[in-house]
């Protein structure tokens, strides 16, 4: 393609572009701004005259993406025109589970985004940046430098992009207080000393730290989630006092900082929910929100209602309603399943993001973003989301979304249908979990880290055939793996996953059986055939899982996958040599199979059905792994 027009803004994008998808059309296309006075933000022509006519530069980028993508379909002439029903739609990666994404590849994902016509990006950092003044702050988890920070926002800005700092200011710190410099502002061991001078001091230096690398005037501050304000050694410096009045004094600290450095902040709105509701849930819509509470958000704050849980429009019209009487602007934050193990969880996705962005669209919401989560490791690889992030930019510039045009666009900017994209969440589509999986049920992590010995969720499979289902899964991973140039690694780690499974999944119920049967000669089978092929699996994905995390990440983190995947092999190991002693005569008994298998219930898990459960430590043993877990 042959541009014409005013491209002074644009060539740079386009020239990353080209990298990325090519852009070989043979013709030449006028290129042409929109007033701002105009109710459609981009129009598309080709025929007797070929013409992008956009609003704002992430327009443009989209227009490209779809100008491309009729004429690869064979439109030889088309007059296509959009309006932005939702005006900002942007995109939150993870960048604090372990995976610290190298600075390349935040920008094909920023490209990506662009394509799509996101217009924010935030990196959700609780401390993966740089604070000049506080070494330790990200100390050994891969932090991004100043200079790193300042490449990726002027890349984003050539784009379109609006790179927004995305951090925490009061909870979520436990990766930093664990160190010494930290006693003085530590409350508990995730939550900041309200009322502390240190503490101000600390975050004066953060703020400063992130208006010299962001040239935005925005910032997001979290302060979600803090579960324990006020209940550690602020029980001493400050007496008691309701997390409600600490969350305001605090609040009016850390906004004379933002004033300080000419920021405008947006936070998490759920503390001001749950301090007002009776079992702090704040989803429930009865609550009665004090005035004083009210009162207590800056004049200009906005709020950042997070949902990816519910599935009923007239749930998201009456939060949003109710978060109305704040009189604060209101951002939508959704999500992308991608975090409760390797697989993602598209089913819930698609329900949950088309409900609350309808309501968005209809209830005047103005700026949404999708969450991009990583936790408990961050093992789901970040391109898994990119279906998801196509979703949520159609819902943006469209009044309603077609998944037959979703996988139009997800065959154009990725190559593969979106039937292809989203199928590694099959891995956890067993017999036993409801389709939809709206409880984003996650057998395949359990299945891969519990012990082979101990079986703490043998009671789920022990009817069930799983080989010939991850079997197959396998296969089919390797057949999008070898079709595709982008993703070959990404479906290569889960075809090496998936044949794991086909062992692992249920290898401890048939070493149990066959013990209790006292049937030797399958218990011999398992020790001297079935185990150590195991065994060569596993170090298959681990090498799988390592060429693709290194190829988005950086090193640090990657340790955590590699102990968790040595110590499936090694507890094989182990189990080889017990069965082994079993055998032999050298032991009559091996204690770990006389145990019952029982229902998983923990926390509130308190039926027999299969659960959702993504805790590593939990899953992989019942016994100590670390006095401080």
């Amino acid at each position: 393609m042959r541009f014409t027009g005013d491209l002074l803004e644009l060539d740079f994008g386009l020239n990353e572009m080209k990298q990325f998808f090519g852009l070989m059309l043979d013709e030449d296309v006028e290129v042409v701004q929109l007033g701002h006075d105009e109710e459609i933000c981009l129009r598309i022509t080709r025929g007797d005259v070929n013409r992008i006519e956009y609003k704002a530069k992430h327009h443009f980028f989209r227009g490209v993406s779809l100008y491309m993508q009729f004429a690869e379909e064979g439109q030889t002439t088309f007059n296509y025109s959009e309006k932005a029903y939702i005006p900002v739609c942007g995109a939150m990666f993870d960048v604090s589970r372990n995976s610290v994404y190298k600075v390349s590849k935040v920008k094909e994902l920023l490209v990506h985004l662009a394509m799509m016509g996101h217009s924010t990006c935030m990196l959700y950092s609780e401390d993966t940046y740089t604070i000049p003044e506080y070494p330790y702050f990200g100390y050994m988890r891969g932090r991004y430098s100043e200079e790193e920070i300042k490449e990726i926002d002027e890349y984003a800005y050539q784009l379109g992009i609006e790179l927004i700092p995305c951090i925490q200011a009061l909870a979520h710190m436990k990766q930093t207080l664990k160190w010494n410099y930290a006693l003085p502002l530590r409350d508990t061991n995730d939550v900041l000393l309200v009322g502390s001078e240190k503490t101000y001091e600390f975050l004066d230096h953060m703020f400063k730290a992130i208006r010299s690398t962001f040239r935005t005037n925005r910032i997001h501050i979290g302060m979600d989630e803090a579960w324990d304000l006020g209940r550690g050694r602020s029980l001493d410096v400050n007496g008691h006092k309701h997390h409600s009045e600490l969350m305001s004094i605090h609040l009016e600290h850390v906004c004379k900082l933002l004033d300080k450095y000419g920021f405008e902040p947006m936070m998490w709105d759920d503390m001001f929910m749950r301090g007002a509701a009776p079992d702090s849930n704040h989803y429930d819509l009865n609550v009665n929100i004090d005035q004083k509470v009210i009162d207590s958000v800056p004049h200009n704050m906005s709020l950042v209602y997070w949902d990816y849980y519910h599935l009923e429009e007239d749930f998201y019209k009456k939060s949003i309603e109710l978060k109305k009487g704040f009189q604060k602007p209101i951002i939508f934050a959704g999500g992308v399943w991608k975090w409760v193990g390797y697989a993602p969880n598209y089913e819930r996705t698609f329900l949950t993001t088309n409900a609350a962005l309808m309501t968005c669209k209809r209830e005047g919401i103005k700026e949404v973003f999708a969450t991009i989560w990583g936790d408990d490791g961050d093992e789901a690889p970040v391109d898994i989301t990119l279906l998801g992030l196509i979703y949520f930019a159609e819902h943006c510039f469209l009044e309603e979304v077609d998944m037959d045009w979703v996988n139009r666009r997800c065959k154009y900017l990725t190559g593969l249908t979106a039937d292809e994209f989203r199928s590694p969440e099959e891995l956890n589509l067993i017999e036993g979990v409801p389709s939809p999986n709206i409880g984003s049920l996650n057998p395949s992590k359990q299945f891969l880290y519990q012990d082979i010995l101990l079986g703490a969720f043998d009671f789920y499979v022990e009817d069930l055939d799983l080989s010939s289902h991850y079997l197959a899964l396998a296969d089919k991973y390797s057949a999008i793996a070898a079709k595709s140039c982008s993703y070959k690694s990404m479906f290569n780690m889960y075809a090496t996953l998936s044949t794991v499974l086909a062992t692992k999944a249920t290898v401890g119920v048939e070493i149990r059986q066959a013990y209790l049967e006292q049937d030797t000669e399958t218990l011999a089978m398992i020790a001297e055939e079935v185990l150590p092929m195991l065994i060569s699996d596993v170090e298959d994905f681990t090498n799988a899982l390592r060429t693709l995390w290194y190829e988005d990440c950086k090193g640090h983190g990657f340790e955590i996958l590699d102990t968790r995947l040595a110590g499936i092999m090694g507890r094989c190991k182990t189990a080889i040599w017990r069965i082994e002693q079993y055998l032999n005569g050298s032991v009559t008994v091996i204690e770990e199979l006389e145990e019952e298998r029982l229902p998983f219930k923990m926390g509130w898990h308190n039926h027999d059905g299969m659960i959702n459960h993504d805790q590593y430590v939990t899953i992989a043993s019942q016994n100590v792994i670390s006095h401080g877990l």
